[in-house]
């Protein structure tokens, strides 16, 4: 069986969405999902189409509870087209809300208007809070990770979409012990928890855009300045990580039990080494690989 396209990628179904769809239904909120879900597509069809202008193509969209998520075909997204991508969507909401809200003024007569700007407007609100995974979450780290890199600007953002999404079910909580069965907020604020500490803890794999901002500021200034450290070679990858600093070069000196220099490794093998064994990889275990370290001469 051929899977399922939408906008050229593969069409997924998070698990999470049937249990919370059939929840909305059962609480006689079928006619809010019935609006939401094409708000949502048409969202996220903003994104796509920015993308394609941006030269990058979908691999595949995935339907969540309260949203769509689209992976492109690029490893390491520049920041400026990742804000770009990232505002499209809230962008195209705030369009058709007040596309919407022009034709009722102008006499034309739109189904469930009321309902179609409300939901533009909410999901386009929502999705520009700096929080990851939100939009507002992927501009905010794509603006922040120029100055503190993106291990540490993802952090930041993953962390705060886990203070939103407290806050998110602490309101539906609130809400239902009120005595209005509307457990929207807790479903939200539950499944965006699971999503931010996802993005928490791929904080350590984003220093792989770091890369390809280096590399467009090398084409663009034709010279980066370098940070070199030394480290023990029983130091682990994600402890060297740390001496990392976003807006240079990277080189680490490897030393041996003697103190005295094995190798020297560039970021690239030690984010490479890090794709293939893990952060808890030793840079030992990068000299003795089949990576070609660049031996000093004495």
């Amino acid at each position: 069986m051929k899977p399922v396209r939408l906008f050229g990628g593969r069409l997924k179904v998070n698990l999470w969405l049937i249990p919370a769809l059939a929840a909305l239904f059962a609480l006689g909120m079928g006619d809010v999902v019935l609006i939401t879900i094409p708000v949502l597509i048409l969202h996220e069809w903003a994104h796509v189409i920015a993308a394609a202008a941006l030269g990058m193509t979908i691999t595949e969209m995935e339907l969540l509870p309260f949203g769509c998520a689209a992976k492109m075909q690029c490893f390491a997204m520049p920041r400026t087209r990742e804000m770009i991508v990232a505002a499209a969507g809230p962008a195209a909401n705030m369009v058709i809300a007040s596309a919407v809200f022009v034709l009722g003024r102008a006499g034309v007569s739109i189904p469930a208007a009321d309902k179609i700007i409300a939901a533009n407007v909410t999901i386009a609100a929502v999705n520009m809070l700096p929080a990851l995974p939100l939009d507002g979450g992927r501009i905010a780290r794509a603006a922040f990770a120029g100055v503190l890199g993106s291990r540490r600007a993802t952090k930041i953002t993953a962390i705060a979409g886990i203070f939103f999404a407290v806050v998110f079910a602490g309101l539906g909580v609130y809400v239902l012990v009120d005595g209005e069965a509307n457990p929207t907020f807790l479903i939200f604020g539950f499944f965006l928890c699971i999503m931010a500490v996802k993005e928490l803890k791929s904080a350590p794999y984003a220093l792989i855009r770091d890369v390809s901002a280096k590399r467009a500021a090398i084409d663009k200034r034709k010279t980066l300045c370098v940070n070199r450290f030394a480290a023990m070679h029983t130091e682990k990858i994600s402890g060297v990580l740390r001496g990392f600093e976003a807006n240079k070069y990277n080189v680490v000196t490897v030393l041996g039990q003697d103190m005295g220099v094995v190798a020297e490794l560039d970021e690239k093998m030690i984010l490479d080494a890090m794709m293939e064994r893990g952060a808890h990889a030793t840079l030992r275990s990068i000299v003795h690989s089949d990576v070609k370290p660049k031996k000093l001469r004495g």
